[in-house]
């Protein structure tokens, strides 16, 4: 199930269809004029296949310290006593989200109804922009959710992971985090951000 809402997220990947296009375009065109695909002179370009002329270059992942919640609000549902929870909010709130936390012992059956099963399951859940955050997601993963907009309830990273945001670690082991995108039937996808 995936909640109401709308976007409200604005990091510095946050792009309109038309602004990414654009990006596609200009990008394509400098990569195609240096390779010599493109010539001035009236030559004919060189032979390109479907994909090389379709298919835009992968954007850069965005860093840790680079992701912006400012003016985003976060609803936190955690298990009561977990003190990690409050180390993960601590850290969103670190990149500018409004974090509420509220102690919930009825939390399983809040997890359940915003669609993340027992199988993803962690120590808190997240509710931000129509999505749910299930455990200790890495900000890098959200922001690329919340820009992205995937038709999915949420994110996950399942358990409690030592090195994981409000568990320990750094920005380079986070990235390498097994972080899963819960689809909207409830089943678990890994999300490469």
């Amino acid at each position: 199930m995936m909640l109401a809402g709308t976007p409200r997220y604005r990091g510095s990947a946050m792009r309109t269809p038309r602004g990414t296009i654009r990006l596609w375009a200009a990008s394509g065109l400098a990569l195609a004029g240096a390779a010599g695909l493109v010539s001035c002179s009236g030559d004919e370009p060189h032979a390109r296949s479907q994909a090389e002329t379709t298919t835009p270059a992968p954007r850069a992942a965005l860093s840790d310290a680079a992701v912006s919640f400012e003016g985003v609000s976060f609803e936190v549902h955690n298990d009561p006593g977990c003190g990690c929870c409050k180390s993960w909010a601590e850290y969103m709130a670190k990149h500018g989200a409004a974090v509420t936390l509220s102690e919930d012992p009825q939390r399983d059956a809040f997890r359940a109804g915003v669609g993340i099963g027992d199988d993803a399951a962690s120590c808190h859940t997240a509710v931000v922009d129509g999505y749910a955050i299930e455990g200790h997601v890495p900000a890098a993963a959200i922001a690329k959710l919340l820009d992205e907009r995937p038709d999915a309830a949420g994110l996950a990273l399942p358990g409690m992971p030592m090195d994981s945001p409000g568990m320990g670690g750094d920005a380079a082991a986070w990235a390498e985090l097994p972080v899963m995108l819960v689809g909207a039937d409830g089943s678990l996808t890994p999300y490469a951000y």
